[in-house]
């Protein structure tokens, strides 16, 4: 029988309901091959950077690996090679005196205070969940939780914090609340027909709805419609063309009015620049792109590896527990933000014997020497088998030698945020307008807005450890209104901007006392705006070529802006330095493939019923850490049920492994065997092999 390649509905059908891997596009393998190379840890992609696994014999010296960067990026990746890469030394390099790159917390002295101290938060100090999101990067939080014993200290921020507000055009506007309630039904509708800032709305809801239909017969039209399926995914555009497309108008008032706005508090970037695919709306345009039919999302390869790869580890019971009980909540933190995390971060790895943090070391030069790579940082200088650079990435660029070496990562663009931390004793500040915070639109007037700000952080309404009685506030300048700026303005300069914010805003008297603290955070927030991919692409050459595989990078410079993003590019480019190949990383070998067998037993199904040679890619890393973006877009996605999908807002029932009250569901003692086999699928998997007896 000619063997053939299906859309993964048709697996689907094969497999009764089952989740499964998407089907890559390229020459595949046959189901055997892929079990008999996982089982010994192989890859079955024929990568040319793809480097031999290094020899586990305890006799040979250990290998050296450095990681740049003392980030949460460069935590993460120490934590897990610290943990899992055997036989080796890693040496943390940070050119700081303290860890924790952009997470960093500070206790200031309050003024006119009997020698009280505030806490001051100049970066992230919640995370989000992927209780709405087809991601599973938050597990990666959950295992670091777990291995650091920090899980009775997490916390899951509700109440005021919900209410957001978008300053528009020279007033706060409360957005809709998610709590049904006739006062919140009232209260918006009556913003939606009075406020400005809900212009175009309806006539853009609408088109929103006929674009995005998932009737049948129209999803099919467009599907036809579509001359090549391998390129659909390798186009690309800005968030304003995208949704101009749907709305009409790339300068649409939702657009410039309330997308901006959400794009300025994530990244800081400009609506007309930033790409659509690699932002907040990426399932919205790959469905655009290629539509779906009702109940099916698209969801990255690499999302399913993550999340069986963890419900494979050693913290699969806690894991669980943790991702369970965020279905219900979008934010995560901790009483003193992420200080708590950095702080059990770098406790853990002093305590490691095969960990060297070395702090106050900043490195000028990056050089293959010797096939290892040399780094150049004084008296920290040393040659290392493998190096992990979590840095950004023009600073990557401009430390490589020869000179002009990388310049694809010279071309990334990134915007600095000036944070300025404002305390007052006044507690009664924000009475009229309480909650998160509010963030401001391109579309807002020059004069209202001067100062180019981003937004404010009613931080004393969204902390969970309130150490001091007032108001604290968070005031974000700068991003890509600064992109022309030669000089960028001082602390002090930035702390009148921050209080004539918040003047001019929320009415705050600049004559109330005040403690400030200010910092500059200098290309903190890489822009991943159309061409990301191509650039990457260009990159991962020029890396091979400059240092030969000895040189990986991780961070947001490369994938997903945020906390939880960069935790995630820590583990996937760690476990692949320490185990030498792509996933499974963390596969049982004495009971099989664990998690993995669950979708072997359905993909053979599918082969043996539809004629299908399944292929598994196992390897989006590589030795660059941007193997992904040689890879044809299209076959690293694929199509699922979304009920289906695990630790979600939309999980059904039986796809859960606790209930509403903590209880679990399942017997753990199973889950030891099959690992993260829901009741759901513990059902089908029986009726399936049951169907399997009865045609025999």
């Amino acid at each position: 029988m000619r063997r053939r390649s299906a859309p993964l509905s048709k697996l689907h059908r094969a497999g009764r309901g089952l989740s499964c891997l998407a089907l890559g596009r390229t020459q595949p393998l046959r189901l055997a091959q892929v079990q008999r190379l996982s089982a010994v840890g192989g890859n079955p992609r024929a990568y040319a950077t793809v480097a031999k696994a290094h020899d586990e014999d305890k006799s040979q010296p250990p290998r050296q690996i450095a990681v740049l960067g003392g980030g949460l990026t460069g935590l993460t990746a120490a934590h897990y090679l610290a943990r899992h890469a055997t036989n080796a030394h890693i040496t943390l390099y940070e050119g700081d005196n303290r860890l924790g790159g952009w997470i960093d917390g500070k206790r200031v002295r309050v003024s006119g205070g009997d020698g009280e101290e505030v806490l001051m938060q100049r970066g992230a100090r919640m995370l989000r969940s992927g209780a709405t999101s087809n991601k599973y990067e938050d597990l990666v939080f959950y295992d670091v939780v777990a291995n650091l014993n920090l899980q009775d200290k997490v916390l899951y921020p509700k109440g005021a914090a919900e209410s957001r507000y978008i300053y528009y055009p020279d007033h706060l506007v409360q957005l809709p609340s998610k709590k049904l309630s006739f006062e919140n039904i009232i209260k918006t509708i009556r913003s939606i027909l009075t406020e400005p800032l809900w212009t175009g709305c309806f006539s853009a809801a609408a088109r929103w709805s006929r674009h995005f239909t998932r009737n049948p017969a129209l999803v099919e039209q467009r599907r036809k419609a579509i001359k090549d399926t391998r390129t659909v995914f390798d186009k690309d555009e800005s968030v304003a063309d995208f949704l101009g497309r749907v709305f009409g108008n790339k300068n649409s008032p939702p657009i410039t009015n309330i997308v901006s706005a959400m794009l300025h508090g994530i990244y800081g970037g400009d609506v007309h620049k930033l790409s659509a695919k690699h932002t907040i709306f990426e399932n919205f345009w790959q469905q655009d792109m290629f539509p779906l039919h009702q109940g099916l999302s698209w969801i990255a390869r690499k999302e399913f590896f993550l999340q069986y790869d963890i419900l494979d580890g050693p913290n699969r019971l806690a894991v669980i527990e943790m991702a369970e009980k965020a279905r219900n909540h979008n934010l995560l933190a901790f009483s003193d933000g992420l200080v708590t995390l950095v702080e059990a971060f770098e406790a853990d790895l002093r305590a490691m014997k095969n960990v060297t943090i070395k702090q106050n070391t900043p490195i000028t030069a990056l050089e293959l020497q010797d096939n290892k790579v040399a780094v150049d940082a004084g008296p920290g200088s040393g040659k290392y088998d493998q190096v992990l650079s979590t840095l950004f990435s023009g600073d990557v660029a401009e430390l490589a030698k020869p000179a002009n070496s990388l310049p694809s990562l010279a071309a990334t663009e990134a915007v600095s945020i000036m944070v300025v931390n404002l305390y007052y004793p006044n507690p009664d500040l924000l009475k009229e307008n309480p909650g998160f915070g509010y963030l401001i639109p391109q579309s807002v007037p020059p004069e209202e807005n001067p100062e180019c700000a981003l937004g404010v952080l009613f931080d004393s309404d969204i902390e969970m450890g309130k150490d001091v009685q007032g108001t604290k506030l968070t005031v974000m300048l700068g991003g890509h209104y600064w992109n022309d700026w030669s000089i960028l303005p001082d602390k002090e300069t930035s702390t009148a901007m921050a209080m004539a914010v918040v003047e001019r805003h929320l009415g705050i008297s600049p004559e109330e006392p005040v403690t400030t603290s200010a910092k500059m955070c200098r290309n903190c927030l890489p822009q991943h705006n159309v061409g990301h991919v191509d650039r990457l692409r260009r990159a991962h050459y020029e890396l091979s070529s400059a240092f030969q595989g000895k040189l990986t990078v991780a961070g947001p410079s490369y994938t997903t802006v945020g906390a939880i993003g960069s935790m995630r590019a820590g583990y996937d480019a760690a476990m692949r330095i320490a185990r030498g190949h792509g996933q499974p990383w963390f596969q049982r070998s004495e009971k099989g493939l664990g998690m993995w067998n669950w979708h072997f037993e359905m993909l053979e199904r599918a082969e043996k019923e539809l004629g299908i040679a399944v292929q598994m890619p196992l390897d989006h890393v590589g030795t660059t850490g941007l193997e992904w973006a040689t890879e044809n877009q299209t076959s690293q996605i694929g199509e699922m049920p979304a009920e289906n999908l695990w630790f979600k807002e939309w999980t059904r029932e039986n796809e859960r492994f606790l209930d509403d009250d903590g209880n679990w569901t399942v017997d753990t003692d199973e889950l030891f065997k099959t690992p993260g086999l829901s009741r759901g699928r513990a059902e089908r998997l029986e009726q399936m092999r049951a169907s399997d007896d009865e045609k025999n």
